[in-house]
């Protein structure tokens, strides 16, 4: 099988952003399973680094405006280029200061013509096409327009990594970017009287992916601006959520010493008090993680927090510097500094590994994060984590109702909800101070449980082939 993917993020950057490393890591899983995807993305001098590597495979003019481009890749990549300066060669992927570039809709909509005909020029012949975010929705539509004597037949799969972002244009930009002004209504691409590129992708696309199932459900029942929910509903049939997974090699902090899980977390812990400077004692350890996709997780542990300093918990929040919450918690740590201790977030990985690998519990109240990651982080980490059953991949979990042979986690029906977290806690504390045992059964359960890519490809796989 072929397919042919554009995202407006991915390669070998010197730095991922979470859309760059799931494209990449969907990339990889392809390549494992020997399905041939030809992956496109901008070619963005400011984040390759040393582009000495790379060089041009392929000149062109793409079809949507007549513009020329170029096809760079390197050796030892997955990954394919297009290159065009004046509209990549910036400091950033989407605008600076705050401010979108203006242009945005010409930058990928050129993206997706110059895909289009790279793959018709090298005579790729895919049997779908994937689109990556609002960047990368406008291939759908070229292929049933301009491109549509040699890619109209073909379904297109659109992948929303998080429906939050998107680019709206006048509609005297339609036909600059391919779209057809028959679908410029509320049940086509119109928003609000502009063009989103975002609806773009929705409406083109045969199936719309999501990166869990637990985010499809926030799509269909949260009351999204705009009126966007009622469109999402009315096109519920082709929404489905498939569960992101987790690169283990990265996250298992284990994976070389393979000890029991017991004496590996142990030592972990042992390490986490020495980094941070704290004595734990016989305290179980929280860790809560407040970053931009953290949802309300701040508002409910502020709540309760002082009611958890009565049990048998650390807590250690990570936060942001010169966040308005990091002087917040570092001014309870001040007060608290036996039970509460606060941490810089830091973008290095293995920062995050260390302090999950040494905490019991995260603590992760209704975050944002589409694919909650993060909770998958966690049990790689043994880590159990205490969330919301509608939070991303809740679904997949064994929550601990009183049984503790099956459960891998601590789920609560709104963890946005000060009181049902709090009650989950005191659970928590009284089990491993009435059976401990019965606590480290929980966390080895935790540890077991694995979603590795290969398998989000495979449910990928299987929905392409039910469509094509």
């Amino acid at each position: 099988m072929k397919f042919l993917a554009v995202s407006p993020e991915a390669g070998d950057w010197t730095k991922l952003s979470p859309l760059a490393g799931a494209v990449n890591h969907l990339t990889e899983a392809y390549a494992r399973v020997g399905t041939e995807v030809l992956t496109c993305s901008p070619f963005y001098p400011a984040l390759l680094g040393d582009i000495s590597a790379y060089s041009c495979v392929f000149s062109g003019i793409e079809h949507l405006r007549n513009m020329p481009f170029e096809v760079w890749k390197s050796p030892h990549s997955l990954h394919t280029y297009i290159r065009c300066d004046e509209y990549f060669a910036r400091p950033a992927i989407y605008g600076e200061s705050g401010y979108s570039y203006s242009d945005n809709h010409l930058r990928f909509s050129f993206l997706a013509s110059a895909a289009l005909t790279y793959c018709a020029e090298i005579d790729f012949q895919p049997i779908a096409i994937c689109g990556h975010d609002w960047g990368g929705a406008l291939v759908g539509a070229l292929a049933k327009s301009v491109y549509k004597d040699l890619f109209g037949t073909l379904p297109f799969f659109f992948t929303v990594h998080n429906i939050t972002y998107d680019f709206h244009v006048t509609e005297q930009e339609i036909e600059k970017i391919g779209l057809s002004r028959a679908d410029f209504n509320m049940d086509g691409y119109e928003f609000w009287g502009k063009v989103s590129l975002l609806k773009a992708g929705l409406f083109y696309a045969s199936k719309v992916l999501f990166p869990s199932p637990g985010y499809r459900e926030a799509m269909l029942n949260s009351n999204l601006p705009g009126g966007l929910s009622g469109f999402l509903c009315r096109n519920e049939k082709k929404l489905k959520g498939i569960q992101f997974g987790v690169s283990y090699p990265v996250w298992d902090f284990n994976i070389e010493a393979d000890l029991p899980i017991e004496d590996a977390k142990r030592h972990a812990r042992k390490k986490l008090e020495a980094h941070i400077e704290k004595n734990f004692d016989d305290h179980l350890v929280m860790y809560c993680h407040l970053d931009e996709e953290s949802g309300r997780t701040s508002e409910t542990l502020a709540t309760i927090l002082a009611d958890i300093t009565k049990l048998n918990f650390f807590v250690i929040v990570g936060v942001s510097h010169n966040s308005p919450e990091g002087e917040y918690y570092r001014s309870v740590a001040g007060q608290n500094p036996g039970q509460i201790t606060t941490m810089d977030i830091s973008p290095d990985d293995n920062e995050l590994k260390m302090v999950l690998a040494g905490a019991d519990i995260l603590f992760a109240a209704n975050p944002r994060e589409p694919s909650a990651s993060l909770v998958l982080k966690a049990l790689a980490a043994g880590t159990v984590p205490l969330t919301g059953k509608e939070v991303g991949c809740a679904n997949l979990l064994a929550n601990y109702d009183g049984d503790f042979k099956n459960a891998n986690a601590m789920l609560v029906d709104d963890a946005a909800a000060p009181d049902q977290m709090l009650r989950k806690l005191k659970e928590v504390a009284d089990l491993f101070a009435a059976a401990p045992e019965n606590w480290e059964n929980i966390v080895r359960n935790a540890y077991r449980f694995r979603y590795e890519w290969d398998r989000t490809i495979s449910q990928y796989l299987i929905t392409f082939g039910e469509c094509c």
